[in-house]
């Protein structure tokens, strides 16, 4: 490991063990009911509901048991044995409450797995179904207890045989008609990565490296010639759908990839992924402000145009398309660091420092708030709004300073 990779991995080390983890192990776990809090107000401060979202429980029993397998390694300074405790409760929450017969998942429950309290939320959407499939792999790969991918496996083939078949809802953002999106296939990508390690951990051989493998063209499909990755490609090149572009979501995507064609031991060139990274980091950066932008033009970081229809979601991109949010920073800090320090290109060196630099000095809460505060305006000043779920996610931090933590 270099000097440059061991400095900003114990970096990371030092975030995770003394804010991010003693935060959400204080603050999240529900230790009489099981399962976990994560309605917190954007400052970390107040907690707002006892509500219980499918999305966010599959992806803490995720960083739970990949935490523990960090600890058992002595990466972190933590009880192995603990963080599992904890991640098995909240799985088996999962499973009484969330996991329905038919291998859906409820979007949200309430504290005690019943009916929710929280307003106007949908039914299902594919994301939670994931997440749940997330969380119990790696439960299973850390435990060395195959039930848990078992049980996975049935929510896995009834959600990716929704989306292939059309019909697999994705709250809270509908995909506008006629467009292919970029969001569902990449996150599907990732749900069949951590499912096929976790088979491999437990020496199991079936499927899941085929699906796999078919998940990484579909995503590599938005991939344009340039090295730009297309979110929503639709019939009407002008449109504001079209044109409009996710920088966090695509550099989130080139780690899974890179990592997807690691295991299945991909002989191709990873040169074109490496370039992408930097092309994607040169779109989404704000040449005013500094930080990645939510979302930006074809044409770069710069408010998206084009002829729109009026959906909720162009209203979403043209009203908050300026925003600097968490999940995009740490994702591109992890996939930067992974460029630069795991794959030695050196075009991603200077757009980790820049990212990591920007990301540390904006994100966490200080006095202003505990834990991150993790929406922004684009100067970088504290939003108090929501994004995606009414929760404080800490699924993005932990997953990615673990990734920084293990580079070089």
């Amino acid at each position: 490991m270099s000097e440059a990779a061991r400095h900003a991995a114990e970096q990371a080390r030092t975030h995770l063990q003394t804010l991010i983890l003693p935060y959400w192990l204080s603050h999240g776990i529900d230790e009489e009911l099981g399962g976990f809090f994560t309605c917190f107000d954007n400052r970390g401060r107040q907690r707002v509901s006892t509500d219980k979202f499918t999305w966010s429980q599959g992806r803490f029993v995720w960083l739970l048991a990949r935490a523990a397998g960090l600890a058992h390694r002595g990466m972190l300074d933590a009880d192995p044995a603990d963080l599992l405790g904890h991640a098995e409760r909240g799985a088996q929450f999962l499973l009484d409450h969330a996991v329905l017969p038919e291998g859906t998942t409820h979007f949200v429950v309430g504290r005690d797995g019943g009916p929710a309290q929280s307003p106007d939320q949908p039914e299902r959407s594919v994301y939670a179904d994931w997440f749940v499939v997330m969380g119990l792999s790696e439960l299973a790969a850390q435990t060395g207890d195959r039930r848990w991918l078992d049980r996975a496996l049935p929510v896995l083939e009834r959600s990716r045989s929704d989306h292939f078949s059309g019909t697999a809802p994705t709250p809270p953002y509908e995909v506008p008609a006629g467009h292919s999106a970029y969001g569902p296939r990449m996150i599907l990508a990732n749900t069949l990565l951590v499912a096929a390690q976790a088979a491999a951990a437990l020496g199991i051989h079936d499927h899941l490296r085929e699906y796999l493998a078919a998940a990484i063209q579909d995503v590599l499909w938005h991939r344009l010639d340039d090295g730009i990755f297309t979110e929503m490609p639709g019939p009407d090149p002008e449109g504001l759908v079209t044109r409009h572009r996710v920088p966090g979501h695509a550099i989130e995507g080139i780690w899974v990839l890179l990592e997807s064609l690691d295991l299945l031991e991909d002989g191709r060139d990873r040169g074109p992924l490496l370039q992408s990274v930097v092309a994607m980091c040169e779109l989404g950066w704000d040449p005013q402000h500094g930080g990645i932008l939510r979302y930006t033009d074809a044409t770069g970081p710069s408010k998206p145009t084009g002829s729109a229809g009026g959906s909720a979601y162009e209203e979403l991109v043209r009203s908050t398309w300026s925003t600097k949010l968490w999940w995009v920073h740490s994702e591109a800090a992890a996939t930067t660091a992974i460029a630069a320090f795991q794959f030695g290109y050196a075009a991603a060196r200077p757009w980790f420092d820049r990212i990591w630099d920007y990301t540390m000095n904006t994100f966490p809460g200080g006095a202003e708030g505990a834990e991150w505060i993790q929406i922004r305006d684009r100067a970088g000043l504290p939003m108090d709004q929501v994004v995606a779920l009414p929760v404080k996610d800490p699924f993005h931090i932990t997953r990615n300073l673990m990734q920084i933590m293990q580079v070089g």
